[in-house]
This record gives C-alpha cells, structure tokens and sequence, in this order.
C-alpha cells in the first residue's frame, strides 16, 4: 500500500526526506512528514491510495490529540469489525481508513493488539507521552521493515533504497548474507544485503527507546497457533476438511477484496492463482482483470498461457497476457536491478507482470503460498519418504554407517537419507554447497553453514510434511518470493496480496493431518478437494510443473555483453576466485548455457555495481 521511513534520535528532518524520497514508488499518490524536535523524532510517509482514498487517509496520522502517530504500510482486513469494537470502548474516528484503526487498537490494547490484526503490515507507531517508537511486522512478512542504528540515529524503512539515501548507512555488502546469498540466491533474513541493516521478522513487534536500545518480542508461530487446532482435527475426514477449508477460503477472498480501488488478479494457470480468481468471481460477481506472463518461441520455455487463457475463459475474466523476449528485459534490465532492492535469483516475473497490471490497477491478488501451505511441491513426498526410513533406522548409527556403504543403485536416495534432518533441508534450491563456495570465492569468509540456518526450526512434534512446510513457511516463502513478489510489485506501485496467506486460512490448513495434504491422489489434495468446482478439467489432469524463466537463454543471447561485462568487473574480483570468473566468461564467450546460479551472482555483481556497494 505504501513506503514508510523514520528516524529516532535527529533534529532535524533532512534524513527523513531523503530517505522518502527513494521510496516514492512505492506510494506515487500522496505523502507526508511528522517532525517533532523535541523528541527527536521524524517519520515520513508515501501513499498509494486503497482504502479511504480521500484526504482524510493521509498519513503520517495522529491520534488522541496527537500523543500518538503512525506510518503504516499494508491492509488490515478486519478493521471494519475491530472499528466496531473500539467504538463500543467509546474510541471515535474521523476516517473510514484502516490506519486509524490500527492507532485506536494501539492506544487500546498496546502493542499487542498486532494478535488482533488479519492482514498484512509493518508499520511505526510514536508514543509522545512514552517517548516510545513501537515498529511491527504482520505474521508470515508479506510486507517489509528494514531497521540500523548509527551514530546515536535508529532508522527504518520499507526498503534498502531508503536507508542508503539517509547518507548515514554505509554501502557495504554483509558478509554472512553473502555466504547465504551464493548457496540460495537471496539474503537470509533477518539479515539483509548491507552491513550492520536488519529485516524485523516476521510476527514480531519491537519498542525503541530515545538512547536507541531496542527489544523484540515474537507474538506468533504458525505452528504454536495450530497446536490447538491440531487435536480437534485428528480424525478428521476428507470431505469434512474441504468443506471448512472452502468456507475459510470463501471469508479470507472476501476481506482481501475490500478496497476502494478495482482489485485484479496474477493467473499463471496453475491451482493456486486458478483457485484465488475463481474465489474472487464468485465473491465479486464482476468481471475480474487477471494478468499473465508467457515468453515469446526463441526462448524455449514451456509457455504457460495456454492454461491461463483456460482459467481466464472459465471465469470470463478480463485477460492480459505479458509476452516478453529477452530483447526487452535486456533494455530494461537497470530497472529490474532498481527494483529488486537487494540482490535475487528470483522476482523477475512479477516485474514483468507488474509492469503490465500497474498501468490499470493499484491492488492485485495472488496465489502466493499454496504450496508451502499445502505440500504442493516435490520435496515434500521426497522427505516424508526419507521420514518413513528415518522410523526404521531410528538412532542406530551402525544402520546409518551401512547405509552410506550400499550402492546408491540399490537404494533410492540415499544422500538424503544419511543425512540429519537440517542437511536435508538445506540440500533444497542449493546453487552451491558450502564446499562448492569455498573454491568459488576470492577469499575466505567466517560464516555459518547451511544447515545450522535450518536447525532451529527443527520440531519433534511435527509429522514430515508439517516440518518441511514450517522450513518452507520461515525459510523460502519469507526470504524470496514474499520479499521478492513486494519490491517487484512495489516497483510499479502495485500492492499484492497473497489471499492463501490469510493467518486464519493457514493454521487451519497446517494443522490438518498430512494424510489430507499429501496422499496417493496427489500433492496438495485438500485444497483441490476444496475449489475442485472452481478448477478446469484440464487443470485438475495437468502434472505440476513449476514456473520457469528463460533466464539462462537470456545470458547467452541478449544480456550475453552484460553478463561478460559484470564477470570481468573489479566488483566481480573482489567476491569471486579467477577460475570461476575465467570459466564463466568462457561459457559466454561460448555461448554455453550456464547454470542458473550465474544468474543469482550476475544479479549480485550488478546490484553492488549500481548502489556503489564494496565488501
């Protein structure tokens, strides 16, 4: 909905200014500044109208006679009911915005009235009384908050654009998300791209005094708020499942479809977006505008308009299909690089989407999610087949020894299944491993490994597919394709709104056994039991394949004399080892179709090139 930015600890607003000033794509229709010197405190502020778009909606807003102001970015879904329930507290409003919804929560219940939101959010609260700054981000990290203390100053923004505009973040590469960034092709969070810059995670709110100290407190876990369901739906039965999951899915589109704007829709023709555009024309009972992107013949690619179209047609949609040839994504390739904010393998099709779907609409909802939420990808059989072994072997290190010893011809998997649950995990969308890392970079850097990320999401009390999708829930969907899908989005001032993310949506959904989620129908089958009337024949007969770019074609066709270019700059040098660089610049020269990881570190030289970042 908006960009926000803030500093604690100025005097005056000049930080501030420029910092709101990088993000002014994010919010093109309005913006505003808070200054208090006496406290120390500026906070700034740049809209994009959705809800109560008239005047009355301008942040920063006040409230309660000023002792309290907000900058929010983000949709609270339930405000309408929450708004009555302050107002029977006696709480008065003069906006219909979800904004002072969240001030009158606030100066209600505290900081914990984040448990009471359904929505998304990261927003910054100013307690003049308390001389408190009170940040908060919604539960899975649909929206972004980026925070740094220097010299005596705590600042925040929605994006890392921000913070370098203040002049007092230095632009220098964190070395331990660059460890992360070769092996997964994003910056693992908490940690971002720049030195000393950390993403407030998810669920999680936190109190910054005046001399800068700061504490956090996590007030959600998907797993935690499912325990109590968990009992109740044991023995649940398949039916049963489908029908309360639709019912939950049928109230979670109809809050995500509350604006004053007109609300569209992604649509890649897979079950996910298919099932979130059918929700929406039932709830709407207009015609919805949907978007799509396909790749022209050259690149190779299997296109997936075909079942878009299908689903466009089925629900009568006002269709848009973005076809890109790598001709156009080189010409534009500097502002994809703006865009992302901090290096990425993935995002670039929701910036080719968002171009399109930005020029008519200002809200767009997706299908982001499902699978992490459902089991819908590949992995998750894989592991609950590792997890079956895992019940034989048990502890018995002498099995495992044996074991590593059999042929892998006779048994099936078997890297997996000597492996400790977090090497598992951490052998997902691996560009490199960490002995792979090693012989790439230029010189060493002190870093944890892979797997010790995944440790402490470790759980006894989950089944295999609840496990895998809380690593994917805390790992994967957060730090890529939520992050990624709002700065690409962001970029064309185009909010999206994941509708499957709905928390109340996915306790129930984690919660149910796996049988439900993973059987011998399929991946993900609960959810297709539950919008099966929604979904096209042809969609339901369609073997899941994930979405693809031409990205490697790319790098040996039209963006070849780019990727020559980043591989034999200095930036290159500084990170990576001459014979790596020689035997990518060989492939180019070529034109040998290199591994998809070139991508992910070419994204990397060039974004260090373009915000002048040094290691």
């Amino acid at each position: 909905m908006c960009g926000i930015a803030g500093a604690f600890g100025v005097d005056n607003t000049d930080v501030v200014n420029a910092m709101t000033r990088a993000i002014a794509h994010r919010g093109p229709d309005d913006h505003g500044l808070f200054f208090d010197a006496a406290a120390g405190i500026a906070l700034g502020h740049r809209r994009l109208s959705i809800i109560d778009i008239s005047s009355c909606g301008h942040q920063p807003m006040a409230y309660a006679g000023g002792r309290y102001q907000i900058v929010f970015n983000g949709e609270i879904y339930n405000f309408a009911a929450l708004r009555q329930e302050l107002e029977a507290l006696g709480c008065a409003f003069e906006s219909r915005s979800d904004t002072e919804v969240i001030l009158a929560a606030y100066a209600a219940w505290g900081a914990q009235c984040v448990e009471r939101f359904r929505g998304m959010f990261a927003f910054a609260i100013f307690d003049r009384e308390r001389q408190l700054l009170v940040l908060a981000r919604d539960r899975f990290g649909i929206k972004p908050l980026y925070f740094a203390k220097r010299n005596g100053v705590f600042l925040f923004a929605s994006e890392l654009k921000g913070l370098l505009a203040s002049g007092l973040v230095e632009p220098r590469l964190d070395h331990e998300a660059l460890w992360g960034y070769l092996s997964l092709g994003s910056m693992p969070q908490p940690r971002s791209a720049l030195a000393g810059v950390t993403m407030l995670e998810p669920a999680t709110s936190m109190i910054v005094r005046r001399d800068g100290t700061f504490e956090s407190t996590r007030y959600w876990d998907v797993a935690d708020a499912s325990s109590r369901l968990r009992d109740d739906l044991r023995g649940i039965d398949a039916g049963s499942a489908a029908k309360r999951l639709r019912e939950l899915l049928d109230e979670a589109t109809r809050l995500h479809m509350i604006a004053d704007v007109p609300v569209g829709a992604f649509l890649s023709g897979g079950i996910d977006s298919t099932a979130v555009v059918g929700l929406m024309s039932q709830a709407s009972g207009q015609r919805i505008r949907t978007f799509s992107v396909g790749f022209d013949e050259a690149t190779g690619v299997v296109d997936e308009r075909r079942f878009a179209r299908i689903s466009a047609e089925r629900f009568n949609t006002e269709h848009t299909e973005v076809v890109v040839n790598g001709n156009e994504v080189a010409e534009h390739f500097d502002d994809l690089v703006r865009a992302i904010d901090q290096p990425s393998l993935d995002g670039t099709n929701t910036f080719l989407v968002s171009r399109a779907a930005g020029k008519s609409l200002k809200v767009a909802l997706s299908g982001l999610g499902g699978d992490e939420l459902f089991a819908g990808y590949a992995h998750f059989r894989r592991f609950h087949r590792g997890a079956a072994w895992d019940r034989w072997l048990g502890s018995n290190t002498l099995r495992r020894r044996a074991l590593r010893k059999v042929p892998g011809r006779f048994v099936h998997d078997r890297e997996l299944l000597t492996a400790t649950l977090p090497e598992r995990f951490a052998m997902l969308r691996v560009l490199s491993s960490d002995a792979e890392k090693s012989q790439l970079v230029s010189r060493q850097f002190a870093a944890t490994s892979l797997a010790a990320r995944y440790e402490p999401l470790m759980r006894n009390a989950l089944d295999s597919v609840a496990q895998t999708s809380y690593v994917e829930l805390r790992r994967y969907l957060v730090d890529t394709l939520l992050r990624d899908a709002d700065a690409m989005a962001m970029a064309s001032a185009l909010e999206v709104r994941p509708v499957l993310l709905d928390h109340v949506v996915a306790e129930f959904a984690f919660a149910l056994p796996a049988a439900l989620k993973l059987n011998d129908r399929g991946n993900k089958a609960v959810l297709v039991d539950a919008v099966r009337d929604l979904l096209p024949p042809e969609l339901l007969q369609r073997e899941k394949t994930g979405f693809e770019l031409p990205l490697q074609s790319w790098l040996i066709g039209p963006l070849r004399d780019r990727a020559r270019g980043a591989f034999s700059s200095d930036t290159a040098r500084t990170i990576f080892a001459e014979p790596f660089l020689r035997a990518t610049l060989d492939d180019l020269a070529a034109r040998r179709k290199p591994s998809l990881r070139i991508w992910s570190y070419m994204m990397l030289i060039e974004w260090m090139r373009m915000y002048g970042v040094t290691l």
